[in-house]
């Protein structure tokens, strides 16, 4: 009987231990007072350690040299994070905006997603972006080594959406040796639009005592909006304001295509029939690469393919032209990765630990370089200077000088893609003398503006 007794008393004992074990969850158990720490919008999401396993989607845009490097990084970070599988979906840039919209209507975007401050306004009003501001302040994601203005590229109404792939701006391409040649005058990093024509009617003399009438100093960019909004932002605006409405009047407007038609008059940018045959050139066969201008308004990041280009000529980077007592035109630039709000706090806290990887981390880092811009991180600028060529340290050193003087945006509200469509048209009706620049200035403002109330609907 006592036998029995002690076998009973034993079992309930191992019964109690099972059951209690149970119900605190093993290793995971917390104290009934005390809180999972918070990793975003929702208190109660749980932690992803090595005894958990999650799959999340991961979505980018590119060519296939870019999905190979991609893919490079995503294999090393699954190769430190093993309990997190990726799942890879890479499409050009086209396709990968035309599948998100479809995605993000039924609820499916992608877990971990690249964003660009074109559409980032919309999908936040639209709810898809998962907010950012508890993982980092929790150090799932940390920021502690970006700028304000690298943060704030990625903050919109005041919360952080998104974190910056890689920092730029705009650059002028200039071809050093060609100007040289011409005997004409080396454009400052600082200049302003005074000197472009002051150059330009130098450059237009030496090229006609050449006998070269088919060559200009540098392409039409009338028809460019971003490069129209450092216009803007000199003139003390933007292209929108913080409510979705456009910011610059129609004075600016018609002042900018003004100053391009002078140009055009003066044979410093090309006729309108060339500018139209050029528009959809490839690099290679773009005025530029033919000898045919000096110079190119691009991202400082196709620098070393322009060079590539033109293997003979001393290529420079200066900034868009200012005005003497304008403001300072320049902004942050370049993508942004992000996470769908949709998805589960397992996965969100995956995708961030993700984004952590991708910019801090020096393993990702000698993979991703100079892709998407400078590194927002400048511990790993630090880093990875050593690990460049001379091209990519003048990248480095442009992109640094000119984040300096940048100035916060807003950013494009939905109906931007077409207001963009719209400046496009606009300027080349007033290239063909179709429209003057001051009716044009005045049609601007007022069908851009009927567009973004259309979109606020």
């Amino acid at each position: 009987m006592k036998k029995m007794i002690a076998i009973i008393l034993m079992a309930v004992m191992l019964m109690s231990v099972m059951l209690l074990s149970a119900c605190g969850g093993g290793d995971t158990a917390t104290e009934p007072d005390e809180k999972p720490e918070s990793t975003g919008t929702d208190d109660s999401k749980p932690a992803v350690d090595e005894g958990t396993s999650v799959e999340i989607r991961v979505a980018w845009w590119g060519d296939t040299k870019r999905h190979e490097l991609y893919n490079q990084i995503c294999d090393v970070f699954e190769s430190k994070n093993p309990n997190i599988k990726l799942i890879r979906e890479p499409v050009s840039w086209t396709d990968y905006w035309d599948k998100l919209t479809v995605q993000s209507a039924s609820g499916g975007a992608p877990d971990f997603m690249g964003m660009h401050p074109q559409f980032a306004s919309d999908y936040v009003r639209r709810g898809v972006l998962e907010p950012l501001d508890t993982y980092v302040k929790d150090g799932t994601i940390d920021l502690s080594n970006f700028s304000q203005a690298a943060i704030d590229s990625g903050t919109v109404n005041g919360v952080n959406y998104m974190i910056s792939m890689g920092l730029t701006t705009n650059t002028v391409l200039v071809n050093k040796s060609m100007l040289e040649d011409l005997g004409v005058q080396i454009p400052d990093f600082d200049w302003t639009w005074d000197d472009l024509k002051a150059i330009g009617s130098e450059a237009r003399a030496a090229l006609d005592a050449k006998g070269k009438k088919d060559s200009w100093l540098r392409e039409d960019a009338s028809g460019a909006y971003q490069i129209f909004r450092y216009w803007a932002r000199q003139n003390g605006r933007d292209l929108y304001t913080a409510d979705g409405n456009i910011a610059y009047t129609k004075e600016d407007a018609a002042s900018w295509f003004a100053m391009w038609k002078d140009l055009r008059d003066s044979g410093v940018v090309p006729d309108s029939a060339t500018t139209t045959e050029y528009s959809k050139a490839t690099l290679e066969d773009s005025l530029i690469a033919r000898g045919k201008t000096a110079m190119v308004s691009v991202p400082p990041n196709q620098y070393k393919l322009y060079s590539a280009a033109l293997p003979e000529a001393e290529l420079i980077m200066v900034r868009n032209p200012s005005k003497p007592d304008g403001k300072a035109g320049e902004f942050v630039e370049g993508a942004h990765f992000a996470i769908s709000s949709k998805t589960t706090p397992e996965k969100k806290l995956a995708a961030a630990k993700l984004i952590n990887f991708w910019v801090n981390d020096e393993d990702s880092i000698k993979l991703f370089r100079l892709d998407q811009g400078v590194p927002a991180n400048t511990k790993m600028v630090e880093f990875l200077t050593p690990l460049l060529d001379e091209q990519d340290k003048d990248i480095v050193d442009y992109v640094s000088k000119t984040i300096e003087i940048a100035a916060p945006t807003t950013f494009p509200p939905s109906g931007a893609s077409e207001v963009d469509s719209l400046f496009q048209q606009i300027a080349e009706k007033v290239r063909f003398d179709q429209l003057t620049p001051e009716d044009a200035g005045a049609q601007l403002v007022s069908e851009a503006q009927a567009i973004l109330d259309s979109n606020k609907k």
